[in-house]
């Protein structure tokens, strides 16, 4: 976990602390707040967990554990 935070200025650990936004997703906001948080659109965070889920089939899980684990934005 320090690793990721070393990684990443104040500002953007942050919103990583935010990222399901679930007014705004299609499921339940997690790839919406990926887009928000980094510089990816949240689309491509939609194509990253496709892809991940038709090659090796974590992507699905990965989204899971990321709608459970990661608190609602406020």
């Amino acid at each position: 976990m320090n690793i990721i935070k070393e990684a990443f200025g104040s500002e953007a650990w942050r919103k990583l602390r935010e990222l399901t936004l679930p007014e705004d997703g299609m499921v339940a906001g997690v790839c919406t707040g990926l887009g928000r948080a980094t510089p990816l659109a949240a689309w491509m965070w939609r194509v990253l967990f496709i892809a991940a889920t038709l090659a090796w089939g974590v992507g699905l899980a990965a989204y899971i554990i990321l709608m459970i684990s990661v608190p609602d934005a406020e």
